[in-house]
């Protein structure tokens, strides 16, 4: 492919819902966190944040020659979470590596947490916020290989 062809141009609905997405799964991973800790929820939080919206989303932004519009790879980060396996400027190996530490910091994390914490004492709060992460991960995980062979962008 020509470099014409590779330029990422952001399509908003998916721009919008790949960082809500996000956002969700985060809140539902700290809310999940905060249920056994408090403490332990803002630590999650800080780190989910910290790892995902700067890290994650600064490694995807290597260089504004892939994107016709800038978006400090807020649209390479919806990309991501949209699941698309190819995303213009970075390797297979890098978004497989991405992919799988976003799921382990949004659902294992999480899921053992509250999971240990349902065991030591059963809460129905507790069970609908586990329930609530699987749901959503699998959620994730479904549009993932629905949209897996899928250009997430506009040419």
């Amino acid at each position: 492919m020509s470099s014409v062809e590779e330029k990422i141009e952001t399509v908003k609905s998916r721009f919008i819902s790949g960082n809500l997405f996000a956002v969700f799964w985060v809140i539902l991973g700290t809310l999940a966190c905060w249920i056994v800790n408090p403490l332990f929820g803002w630590v999650f939080l800080g780190f989910a944040f910290f790892s995902i919206y700067i890290i994650i989303r600064r490694m995807l932004c290597n260089s504004c020659y892939y994107c016709k519009s800038c978006t400090k790879g807020f649209a390479k980060l919806s990309i991501l979470f949209l699941g698309a396996d190819h995303i213009p400027g970075i390797t297979k190996t890098s978004l497989v590596g991405m992919t799988v530490f976003i799921f382990i910091v949004l659902l294992v994390i999480p899921a053992s947490v509250l999971a240990s914490s349902l065991l030591a004492e059963y809460s129905l709060v507790k069970l609908i916020l586990l329930v609530g992460l699987v749901v959503t991960s699998l959620i994730a995980l479904i549009i993932r290989l629905v949209n897996r062979n899928k250009a997430l962008w506009k040419p």
